[in-house]
């Protein structure tokens, strides 16, 4: 099984959860769950994201957040979390 690492930028989860649970708290507690199962998911299926760009891999839930991770070894580190409609990070 895998580790998982989730780095400064991913930490914006916390930011999503914040400004959903300003219009639905009850929806930002789904969500809040739904992305924190999905990264958790990771120890046991570490390459079930799709292939992404610079060796990354991306993983999409519903509603529309995408997961942004790298494999190294047996460590996933969670480089981003962000909604489908806004662009990638360069």
């Amino acid at each position: 099984m895998a580790d998982v690492n989730w780095r400064q930028d991913a930490l914006d989860l916390a930011n999503i959860i914040d400004y959903i649970k300003r219009f639905n708290l009850d929806a930002a507690r789904e969500i809040g769950a739904k992305l924190f199962d999905l990264s958790e998911s990771l120890t046991r299926f570490p390459r079930r994201g799709r292939p992404a760009a610079n060796d990354t891999r991306e993983l999409v839930t519903t509603p529309p957040y995408v997961l942004t991770y790298e494999v190294d070894g047996d460590t996933v580190h969670i480089l981003s979390i962000r909604h489908g409609a806004r662009r990638p990070l360069d």
